[in-house]
């Protein structure tokens, strides 16, 4: 089997060894080689714009070909002329590296010496590599079909790879069934391949000449993309196990409260740093020390004769009696006593009065931290009102209706709302009323019975009401929730009863709503797409979470908080936020609010290049949206503001000089393709 791989601007054929013996491919039957459905004259008849005199064209090809001429393809004969650099392809090209295995040199066995070709490219279309006899790999070069190449439809016309991207579905395209000309000489067939989530991951392609033999093509590309797929799965659920471990130790290791684990004799089986530091002054290892030897477990063992027990013991320390020191088992889902949890603090100081507040001789009582909103890092004023209603609220068994804008915590809002209530130790169930299709909405929220509907699991399911009774219950996206299935939930909430699919007897529960929507629901009924009956039922007690535009400084204490977090959680040092990166964030608008500040953050900790988070590291829309206001800010301390426009000119301008005017090399340098490079160069009046 030999290779074509990029080499610089052009391409190189190497042979690569392949291992002796090869599983046989599953093919379950091998087709006869189809032949053309459309012929030279029906293509020429669409591409002049004339009406097709066939009437037998596959709907889906012709669709393509719609879809080509739509973005003025030139069917004309062409090679591809979009490429991309090889190292922009790295994250797909290691990943494919580790699901290929045989998969490759399996599929390659039964196409072998038929003058066929195999490409894997990625979801966009981008080839990432190409095998296959030598012969067809020089015609292939000759067309630039290669790795790097871009071929999708809005590039290279209609074509197996692009087509089969474009619809996610598997394609065979043959001969004039090609959108452009150039490639009327080739067959090609492709399966897209789906990662765990059922996204279009990439693509199996298997090409040639039309002289060459494609029979059981289609076979061994479908065969091939459901192999990789199954190594994607393997491997996403590997990386996901290594990541929640990470995570978990991570997390573990950073809280500033000693924690440690005892099994059911009293031993210690793990402790994070801070146990570690407070408790063994000396540096010898916790785990495996009894309990005993460094606590007064006799109050906790005293209590823990009685099988309710789930309250934390306080219980003093042996070796250092100004540490404080809460003892709490754990139980299975079943109930059975597993492990024992101690947590170990210093004993507690006055609390730091918040960000921007000033210390008085009397303490103010918003200022301090309440209960069930200590997760929730703020220090504006109009944050700390809304956590005071919230916590009011939490209180009572009213229905609270919480309104914000997408990314504004929400969800946030609504567990500090169950921590902070008298339903704290009862469950607290989240529900997402725009997930469930209009036929699931019911059997999900109320459950079902026995034999309720075909699919239906033996014995029935409880639904979120009973799974919440006692508890808290809360509808996230309440304005998706299907207009035919509102009367359900309204007569639920009307009764405090559910009667389960394929039930009749109503079933009493006791919850807490929580409803939350980042529409405004009085607008929706007068439109005709909420009842208002349910709203009302609904608008208790309205919550308006204000969005981060309006917190203040809570931006910069977000932005630090969250910053450091990343940067721990990847294992990298945390730099200093810039002052200038400051203003940048602070004059952004955040229409995505936390959520998209945190996502800005973690797009700058990937690109972080010293000991200061400056604006270059940010993402290139929120310097665009805000750097002629922050220019405009600071023009009386600075002599020349920060232009993102300009510094990308200066740099072209120094790659172009660097480089001699060697347009392939700059293009390179920059990371770029030439076709860009040429569109902004043009765009700033650039000369070669």
């Amino acid at each position: 089997m030999h290779l074509l791989l990029r080499d610089g601007n052009g391409f190189e054929i190497r042979r690569d060894p392949q291992p002796d013996g090869h599983a046989a491919l599953p093919i379950s039957r091998v087709r006869e080689q189809r032949d053309v459905k459309v012929n030279y004259s029906s293509w020429k008849q669409f591409v002049e714009g004339k009406r097709l005199k066939t009437k037998n064209v596959d709907p889906a090809l012709l669709a393509s070909w719609q879809r080509c001429k739509d973005m003025a393809v030139d069917p004309a004969p062409r090679s591809c002329w979009d490429f991309l650099p090889m190292n922009q392809l790295e994250q797909f090209t290691t990943t494919l590296e580790k699901i290929c295995g045989e998969i490759e040199s399996t599929a390659y066995e039964v196409i072998k010496g038929k003058g066929l070709l195999i490409s894997i490219a990625n979801a966009d279309a981008r080839v990432a590599r190409t095998c296959g006899d030598l012969d067809v790999l020089h015609e292939a070069d000759r067309l630039n079909f290669g790795p790097g190449a871009n071929w999708a439809e809005s590039c290279v016309g209609t074509n197996a790879i692009g087509t089969a991207l474009a619809t996610g579905r598997p394609m065979q395209v043959f001969a004039s069934e090609h959108y452009c000309e150039s490639h009327h000489s080739w067959n090609c067939t492709a399966a897209p391949i789906l990662d765990p989530r059922g996204n279009v991951w990439g693509c199996f392609d298997i090409s040639g000449p039309t002289y060459s033999d494609h029979s059981g093509a289609m076979d061994v590309v479908l065969h091939a993309a459901r192999a990789l797929e199954q190594n994607l799965s393997r491997l996403y659920c590997s990386e996901l196990e290594g990541q929640m471990a990470s995570l978990f130790s991570s997390m573990f290791n950073s809280v500033m409260t000693g924690v440690l684990f005892l099994n059911k004799s009293g031993r210690i089986t793990s402790a994070n740093n801070t146990a570690e530091m407070l408790l063994s002054k000396s540096g010898g290892a916790l785990r495996g020390r009894k309990a005993e030897e460094l606590f007064d477990m006799g109050p906790y063992l005293a209590q823990a004769k009685n099988a309710s027990l789930c309250e934390p013991v306080i219980v003093k320390c042996l070796i250092n009696p100004n540490l404080y020191i809460r003892v709490m088992p754990t139980f299975s889902a079943s109930g059975a006593w597993l492990d024992t949890i101690v947590t170990v603090s210093e004993t507690q100081r006055s609390r730091r009065f918040a960000a921007g507040s000033r210390p008085s001789a009397r303490k103010q009582p918003e200022q301090e931290e309440v209960k069930g909103f200590e997760h929730v890092l703020h220090a504006s004023q109009a944050m700390r009102k809304v956590i005071r209603q919230a916590a009011n609220a939490a209180r009572t068994p009213s229905t609270i209706l919480l309104t914000g804008e997408s990314g504004t915590g929400k969800e946030l809002f609504a567990r500090g709302i169950h921590q902070a209530g008298p339903r704290a130790k009862s469950p607290f169930v989240a529900v997402n009323c725009g997930a469930f299709s209009e036929e699931l909405v019911q059997s999900e929220l109320f459950g079902y019975r026995e034999g309720a509907f075909t699919g239906a699991v033996k014995r029935g399911r409880v639904g979120k009401f009973q799974k919440a009774d006692k508890g808290v219950l809360f509808l996230d996206e309440i304005s998706e929730m299907p207009m035919s299935q509102q009367v359900n939930l309204l007569r639920a909430l009307e009764e405090r009863a559910v009667v389960p699919v394929g039930g009749t007897s109503p079933l009493p529960v006791d919850v807490k709503i929580l409803a939350a929507t980042n529409k405004n629901l009085r607008e929706l009924v007068d439109q005709g797409r909420f009842r208002e009956d349910l709203y009302y039922r609904l608008n208790v007690v309205t919550i308006a979470i204000p969005p981060l535009r309006e917190r203040g400084n809570d931006v910069s204490l977000l932005a630090e908080y969250h910053l450091k977090r990343l940067c721990t959680s990847f294992g990298i040092d945390c730099p200093e936020i810039d002052a200038e990166t400051r203003d940048l964030l602070k004059a952004h608008e955040w229409p995505g609010n936390v959520r998209e500040l945190i996502n800005c953050l973690e797009y700058a900790a990937n690109n972080l290049s010293g000991d200061l988070l400056l604006p270059e590291h940010l993402p290139h829309y929120l310097l665009e949206r805000t750097s002629g206001q922050i220019v405009g800010a600071a023009s009386h301390s600075r002599d020349k503001g920060f232009l993102l426009k300009q510094r990308e000119a200066n740099a072209i301008r120094e790659a172009l000089d660097f480089h001699e005017g060697n347009i392939s090399k700059t293009a390179k340098a920059l990371g770029i393709g030439r076709n860009t490079l040429y569109a902004k160069m043009d765009r700033y009046n650039i000369q070669a």
